[in-house]
């Protein structure tokens, strides 16, 4: 869709549109207040409270999104006033997947994770199908974000059907929903606040750096950089399947031969990825976005991408033995780093793309130092 967007529109409304959904991304990530993460986990090890964990989950996401939603419109109109309105409609099909994946991470647990997940891919698809025609009729880009979010809103309820199908029925959630308190919601936060506090800080290192550059600089830079900065982003799909799929099996059955086998297989990711960015960084650049502005950035991102998948690999064996404060601190470091670098650095796609060079191979290198020592004890 963002290369249909750059082609019809061209770079500045692909910035504005970029924008707006990253902000919105970042919202989605402080709403889920690492459920993603801990849900799959809980539910794996107690089947029967699911109802209870999946209820607590959707009214806290709630809670959290209407609190972040103001200062999310705040920092898009500090961009521009299009940005702001295509913020808030990105941020409706923000709350929509926030339900969405409250489901996927408790089927995940349930060991029903293939077919709602390619339930949730077939929406997608649908979207981006629903967005095409709306661009070929001539319609805005607001109307775009529009229908985005009109079908993740399809998407949610359809998943909603497929858990009750799979639990039953939905009567135990709506029972648990009546019965919450808000020490409920408070101690599961507490619970799981280091896993939020990962979440979010990665957020911060792979999406703060697009906010602060349409802070600094103008739509069309900003355009050149998001270009680049989506083929990483849609990369990132493959290591972040496998700490999916990974998860909830180190996590109930943690061999070492398992987690060799995942170390592995995110190395070779890695440098698969890495590698053929890198190389097909200005094919790549000419058969999407035709930007020749991005190539470098490209490259740049090419780099990072591997760092990114080798340190994904060695994250899910560190949380699956329970090292979320470590992990949690580690990435919450790097994520302020990366924030005082993006106010500091020169307002080009070359210099942010490097940053992210640097955050992602130095969270890499702290994780595998970590596992070696530990490994050694």
């Amino acid at each position: 869709m963002a290369i249909i967007i750059a082609r019809t529109f061209g770079p500045a409304v692909l910035g504005t549109y970029s924008l707006a959904m990253t902000v919105a991304g970042i919202v989605q990530i402080i709403a889920d207040a690492g459920y993603n993460i801990w849900l799959p986990r809980a539910v794996a090890h107690d089947t029967s409270a699911a109802d209870k964990l999946v209820s607590i989950a959707l009214v806290t996401k709630l809670l959290l999104w209407v609190i972040s939603t103001p200062g999310a419109v705040a920092v898009a109109w500090l961009h521009h006033a299009e940005s702001a309105l295509l913020t808030m409609l990105a941020l409706l099909d923000t709350l929509a997947s926030c339900g969405s994946f409250t489901i996927l991470a408790a089927l995940r647990g349930m060991n029903r994770y293939v077919a709602p997940q390619l339930l949730s891919s077939a929406y997608s698809l649908a979207s981006a199908c629903a967005m095409s025609g709306v661009i070929l009729a001539g319609g805005s880009i607001i109307a775009v974000v529009a229908t985005m979010a009109a079908v993740s809103i399809g998407r949610a309820v359809h998943l909603a059907f497929l858990y009750a199908r799979a639990r039953g029925s939905i009567e135990g959630i709506r029972h648990a929903t009546c019965l919450i308190r808000w020490n409920d919601i408070a101690h599961q936060l507490r619970m799981q606040r280091q896993l939020w506090l990962v979440n979010v800080a990665s957020t911060i290192v792979h999406r703060a750096p697009l906010v602060v550059l349409g802070m600094r600089a103008d739509s069309v830079m900003l355009g050149f950089f998001a270009a680049a900065f989506r083929i990483y982003s849609a990369v990132r799909i493959l290591p972040g399947a496998l700490f999916n799929a990974a998860l909830p099996l180190l996590a109930t059955d943690r061999q070492p031969a398992r987690e060799r086998n995942v170390l592995l297989f995110g190395s070779a990711v890695a440098f698969a990825a890495g590698i053929v960015l890198f190389l097909g960084a200005e094919p790549l650049i000419g058969w999407t976005f035709q930007f020749e502005e991005a190539i470098a950035p490209m490259r740049l991102l090419a780099i990072a991408s591997a760092g990114l998948s080798l340190k994904t690999a060695f994250e899910v064996v560190l949380i699956s033995r329970m090292q979320d404060r470590f992990v949690a601190a580690a990435i919450a470091t790097v994520a302020c780093a990366t924030l005082v670098a993006a106010w500091v650095i020169p307002a080009t796609a070359t210099s942010f793309s490097l940053l992210f060079v640097a955050s992602e191979w130095f969270l890499c290198i702290i994780f595998a130092g970590w596992f070696a020592l530990q490994q050694v004890r």
